[in-house]
């Protein structure tokens, strides 16, 4: 199995288990991943399933015993892939947690790496509970599975828009006020993107001092469909030779 296959194929049964999973090793599965192995996928004793620790990671591996409170597998093969590059960042602000897991869900399947949730000046929230955060998590893991990725993408809630701009990256930001469009692509890149009031006058003079501004579609877009929008594009973009 090389390695552009491992990344790239549909996942049958793949679980999450951060660990190092290092071959010849015993280790357990516990918690959600445990419910679906069990109630959801129905893997039985001597069965093989894979293992992916959402770090470059995917591991083969047998399960020995399974009971009420965990499942243990002994690993038979192990296989790494480095991180992908370019990264694709996005900034959001932070929506409602319905919209923010779809962003979250499709993003994931898309490629993003890391998904900037920041209180924007005219959004509808400022924060998240550790609740909604977790769901979330969840979403993360669940959708890098599906997907067939074996890197997990990281979720930042930010303390201020400001905070946008201490990541060294190349960044664009959803503009409707201008005819600019994707030509040429810098990568790493983060792309920002505001709520549905849309930018505040304050954060969109700094995103003109310090980002490029592109017209993402000829219509305007929802807050959760712009950033799904930028991914795919940019995506897109990072497949072209």
């Amino acid at each position: 199995m090389d390695e552009n296959f491992i990344g790239h194929y549909m996942p049958c049964h793949r679980f999450y288990l951060p660990l190092s999973l290092d071959p010849q090793t015993e280790v357990y599965l516990e918690g959600t991943e445990l419910h679906h192995l069990a109630h959801v996928m129905r893997v039985r004793e001597g069965e093989e399933v894979e293992l992916i620790n959402g770090k470059g990671v995917l591991a083969q591996a047998k399960l020995i015993r399974l009971d009420k409170k965990k499942a243990l597998f002994t690993i038979e093969k192990v296989f790494k892939i480095p991180a992908p590059t370019p990264q694709i960042l996005l900034g959001v602000p932070l929506l409602r947690p319905s919209k923010l897991e779809w962003i979250v869900e499709k993003g994931t399947e898309l490629g993003v790496d890391s998904f900037l949730f920041y209180p924007s000046e005219l959004g509808e929230k400022k924060g998240l509970s550790a609740h909604q955060l977790e769901r979330l998590e969840s979403l993360l893991i669940s959708a890098t599975k599906q997907s067939g990725r074996l890197f997990l993408p990281h979720i930042e809630i930010l303390s201020s828009f400001q905070d946008l701009f201490k990541k060294e990256v190349f960044i664009y930001f959803g503009d409707t006020k201008t005819s600019c469009s994707f030509e040429a692509t810098n990568f790493p890149v983060l792309f920002i993107t505001g709520p549905e009031s849309g930018f505040s006058k304050q954060e969109y003079q700094v995103l003109q001092q310090q980002a490029q501004g592109v017209k993402l579609n000829e219509y305007v877009l929802r807050a959760e469909t712009a950033p799904l929008t930028a991914a795919s594009i940019l995506a897109w973009k990072k497949c072209i030779p």
